[in-house]
C-alpha cells in the first residue's frame, strides 16, 4: 500500500521537508535521551532560543519505539521510515481492535483496519510522522468499553497507558481525542474514581512534555492567528475532494483546494459506515463523526471557534481540518458493523479503493556532506543561507553532530533567529554571533550569492572572520568560516569570493534540465554534466524513483572544460538524452535522479527531483 518505500527505507521521504525535521526530531529524541535528558526541550535548533524542540511536535511515543533500532545503530533516516510503516501497520491493528470488539468479527476488524490506516488523509499526510501513526486513538475507545464492560483497576490502567501513549505521539491526536473520549465516555457512563485516577496519573505523565509548550506561547506568544487557522479550516463541500492519489474519483479532485482539505474518504467508506448505522454502538461512532466534521469546519463553526478561543492548546493548532481523522475513526467503526455479513470482499474492496501505491517519494541524500565531520567540537553554528529551503538540510544533517545551530525550520520562528536572519550580509552580524557565542559558521557555496561573498571578502578583509577549510559538496563546495579573527586567504577562497570555478578533490555533478516542476511540453531533454579527476565511465537517469533507468549520452564539452580545468581525466563532461515520450511505467508526476559512476567504480547520486510529464500523445 506503501510500495516503494519499503525499498528505500535509506532515502525516501515524501517530500525534502517536513520528513527531514521529524527526522532530527526523532533522532534528538534519542540522542537527548541518553545524553542531556532534562534539557530533552533545549534542542539544539535555533540557537540560543530557548525550548527550541516545543515549536514542533515532540514526538516522543513514536520515538521511544525506535530506541533498539537505535541502539544498534540503525541510521536516523532508515529508522524514521521504520516508523513511517509502523505507522500505517499501527493505525490499521488500532481500527481493527476496535472493530473486533465491537463486532467479535475478525474479518470486519481487518475491513475497518485498511480503511483507517489508508485513507486518503494518512496517504496525503506520508510527510507527518504524527498523522500517520494513529492508532491510539481507536484503541482508546477499545479501552474505554473494555473497563465500562467491566470496571477494575487493570482495566483502568490500560485506558490510562493509551491515553498518555496517545499525548506523547501527537498532541493533535491528544488535543482532538481528548475531547472525544469525553463524549464517549458520557454516552458509556462507566465508573469513575479508577478510571479518573489512572486518566490522572497519566496526565502527570504527559505534564514534562506539555509544560513547555505552554512556556513558549507565553514567552514568544506562539499561538496561530485567526486568519491562518481559518485559511486551513474545511468547508463543507471539501469532504468532498479527493485527494490525488485516489485513482477512481478524478471528478472530485480540485487543485484550487489545499491538500490539508482533502477530506473525502471514499465512496465505499461512505456506503459501508451507512449500512452500519444499524448497529447498537452507533452512539460512540456517529458522536466521533459529528466531532470530527464539526471540528474540521474550524473557524467555520461555533465548536472550534470556542475552543480556539477558551480551551488551552488549541491555538497552537493551526489546521482544523485535521479534525478530520477523528471522524475517521467512527467510520472505521461503523464500518466493521457495515460489512460483518461480507467482510472479505469488503476488506479486498476496500484494498482496490484505497490503494495508492506506488507512490511517488523523494529520494534523498542520507550520507552529511563532509563539513559536518568538522564541527562536532563547535561551540554554535551559523549556517548560511539562512530563512531558506537549506535550514531543512541543517536540521537533518544536524542529526550527524548533535551541536547547537542557529538555523532551523518551523511552523514558529523565535525572535532571536529573526535577529540573526536579519542581519546578514550586515557589518553587525559577525559581533551579534560573537555575542551569543557562535564560533562556526558554514558557508554553502550553492547557495552564496554575490552579496554574501561581498560580506564574506569585507569580513576577512577585516580580520573578523578567519577562513578555516573548503569541503567538497554539490557544485560549489562547503566553505568552513570561525569567527574567532583572522585566518589564511588561499587562492582557492579567491576564487569563490569572485564567484568563480573550485577545485573538487573527488567527483560532482550538476543537473541543468528540467528544472524542479518544471512541466514537460512535448519531448523530455535532459542536460547536465559530470567531472572527476578519475574520469566518468557512465551518466543514467534515474525515473519514477528509479524504476526506469536510462542511459545519457556523454559529449565533450570544451567551453565546460575550459571553466573547470582540473580533470583532464574526464573527456566528456556533458551528459544529454533527449527522450521523445514518455516510457512505460513513469508517472506524469515524476522525479529524476542522476546516477554518475566515475572512473573508480564510485556511485554518484545527485539531487532527486520532481517535475511534470503529461502524456501528450
Amino acid at each position: 500500500m506503501t510500495w516503494p518505500l519499503a525499498a528505500h527505507l535509506g532515502t525516501a521521504v515524501a517530500w525534502p521537508g517536513d520528513p527531514l525535521i521529524n527526522t532530527w526530531i526523532l533522532d534528538w529524541d534519542w540522542w537527548a535521551t541518553f545524553h542531556r535528558p532534562l534539557s530533552l526541550f533545549d534542542a539544539n535548533v535555533f540557537y540560543p532560543a530557548k525550548l527550541s524542540l516545543a515549536y514542533s511536535e515532540n514526538l516522543y511515543g513514536i520515538a521511544v519505539v525506535l530506541f533498539p533500532l537505535r541502539a544498534l545503530g540503525v541510521p536516523p533516516l532508515t529508522a524514521y521510515n521504520v516508523a513511517m510503516l509502523l505507522g500505517y501497520a499501527f493505525s490499521g491493528f488500532g481500527a481493527y481492535l476496535l472493530g473486533w470488539y465491537t463486532t467479535r468479527g475478525w474479518w470486519a476488524g481487518v475491513a475497518a483496519g485498511i480503511f483507517y490506516a489508508f485513507v486518503p488523509f494518512r496517504i496525503t499526510h506520508a510527510s507527518h510522522v504524527q498523522h500517520v501513526w494513529a492508532g491510539w486513538l481507536p484503541i482508546l475507545v477499545v479501552a474505554l468499553l473494555h473497563y465500562a464492560a467491566q470496571p477494575s483497576w487493570r482495566r483502568a490502567a490500560v485506558f490510562g497507558a493509551a491515553f498518555l501513549m496517545n499525548g506523547l505521539s501527537n498532541i493533535h491526536w491528544l488535543l482532538f481525542g481528548s475531547v472525544a473520549i469525553v463524549v464517549t465516555f458520557l454516552i458509556v457512563r462507566p465508573r469513575i474514581v479508577p478510571l479518573a485516577a489512572c486518566t490522572l496519573a497519566a496526565g502527570l505523565l504527559l505534564a514534562p512534555f506539555l509544560i513547555p509548550y505552554a512556556t513558549v506561547a507565553r514567552e514568544y506568544n506562539m499561538r496561530r492567528t485567526w486568519q491562518e487557522t481559518k485559511s486551513f479550516s474545511a468547508a463543507p463541500r471539501d469532504w468532498f475532494v479527493a485527494a490525488e492519489t485516489m485513482r477512481w474519483y478524478g471528478a472530485l479532485k480540485d487543485p484550487n483546494v489545499d491538500a490539508e482539505r482533502w477530506l473525502f474518504p471514499g465512496a465505499l467508506a461512505i456506503l459501508f459506515s451507512a449500512v452500519g448505522l444499524t448497529s447498537k454502538n452507533r452512539a460512540i461512532a456517529l458522536a466521533w463523526i459529528f466531532i470530527g466534521v464539526a471540528g474540521s469546519l474550524g473557524t467555520h463553526l461555533f465548536f472550534h471557534r470556542f475552543l480556539f478561543a477558551h480551551v488551552p492548546g488549541f491555538q497552537a493548532i493551526r489546521v482544523p481540518a485535521r479534525w478530520a481523522n477523528i471522524a475517521y475513526a467512527g467510520m472505521a467503526m461503523l464500518i466493521a458493523h457495515g460489512v460483518k455479513r461480507f467482510a472479505p470482499l469488503a476488506a479486498a474492496v476496500l484494498a482496490v479503493e484505497l490503494c495508492a501505491a506506488p507512490i511517488l517519494w523523494y529520494l534523498a541524500l542520507p550520507q552529511a556532506p563532509p563539513v559536518y565531520a568538522a564541527v562536532r567540537n563547535a561551540r554554535a553554528i551559523l549556517e548560511l543561507p539562512i530563512g531558506t529551503s537549506f535550514d531543512y538540510a541543517s536540521m537533518f544533517y544536524a542529526t550527524a553532530h548533535h551541536r547547537p545551530i542557529v538555523n532551523g525550520s518551523s511552523g514558529f520562528t523565535p525572535p532571536e533567529t529573526l535577529r540573526i536572519e536579519s542581519l546578514v550580509n550586515s557589518d553587525a552580524l559577525v559581533p551579534e554571533l560573537r555575542r551569543i557565542g557562535v564560533d562556526t559558521i558554514i558557508v554553502h557555496g550553492n547557495g552564496a550569492d554575490a552579496p554574501m561573498r561581498a560580506w564574506l571578502s569585507r569580513e576577512l578583509g577585516r580580520g573578523r572572520l578567519g577562513f578555516v577549510a573548503r569541503f567538497d559538496d554539490r557544485l560549489v563546495g562547503d566553505w568552513l568560516f570561525s569567527t574567532a579573527g583572522p585566518g589564511k586567504r588561499t587562492p582557492e577562497l579567491e576564487s569563490f569570493l569572485a564567484g568563480r570555478p573550485t577545485y573538487h578533490t573527488g567527483t560532482f555533478g550538476f543537473l541543468d534540465l528540467p528544472l524542479p516542476n518544471q512541466t514537460v511540453e512535448q519531448k523530455l531533454y535532459v542536460s547536465g554534466f559530470a567531472l572527476s579527476p578519475y574520469g566518468i565511465r557512465s551518466v543514467t537517469l534515474c525515473f519514477q524513483d528509479g524504476r526506469v533507468r536510462v542511459p545519457a549520452f556523454l559529449f565533450d564539452d570544451p567551453a565546460l572544460r575550459r571553466a573547470y580545468p582540473w580533470y583532464g581525466a574526464t573527456a566528456k563532461p556533458r551528459f544529454v538524452r533527449e527522450i521523445e515520450r514518455r516510457p512505460r511505467g513513469v508517472a506524469a508526476r515524476t522525479d529524476l535522479q542522476v546516477e554518475i559512476v566515475d572512473g573508480r567504480g564510485e556511485t554518484l547520486l545527485l539531487e532527486d527531483r520532481f517535475f511534470l510529464w503529461p502524456d501528450r500523445r
